[in-house]
């Protein structure tokens, strides 16, 4: 049994890309690519989620090429990863959706106690929150504040692999 551990991903940098020709420059930088709308593909280095027909949003680590195009935007999102036992008891408190049903490599867009985001359920086992970061303080004392009712550890920095 692994204790449930808090950290912050400050490691990823987000994007936009939208229109023609984003799935060519995602492809170019050689980040993943996912086929389906409302989906997400993953490597060692990012996170790329399909959220349209042309539109996606790339999480990159330091060691990923950023892509290039024309309507790449960066995006200004906070992450938070959840890993360990009790992630999903966790989360049952501030969502609705039933995470029993989430598996390593889902991608959804929902609302985590009245604020929208994205979530990812990591292969490892880890479930990253994405969330606009104008929420940070908001969320990081929320989470830490569960995290810690259920006896488990937030950590400052670094992530949850």
């Amino acid at each position: 049994m692994t204790a449930l551990h808090l950290s912050n991903r400050d490691d990823l940098r987000g994007y936009l890309l939208t229109g023609p020709g984003s799935a060519d420059a995602l492809s170019a930088a050689g980040l993943p690519l996912p086929q389906a709308q409302l989906s997400a593909a993953a490597s060692a280095e990012a996170l790329v989620a399909r959220t349209g027909s042309d539109e996606y949003m790339a999480f990159i680590g330091a060691g990923a090429q950023q892509p290039a195009h024309e309507w790449c935007f960066p995006r200004a999102d906070s992450v938070l990863a959840l890993k360990g036992e009790g992630w999903i008891a966790l989360m049952a408190q501030v969502c609705q959706y039933d995470f029993r049903r989430m598996q390593p490599g889902d991608w959804l867009m929902t609302s985590v106690a009245g604020v929208n985001c994205w979530l990812y359920h990591e292969i490892n086992g880890a479930l990253l929150i994405g969330f606009d970061s104008g929420y940070d303080h908001y969320m990081n004392e929320l989470f830490h504040t569960l995290v810690n009712e259920l006896g488990g550890h937030t950590l400052n920095e670094g992530d949850a692999r």
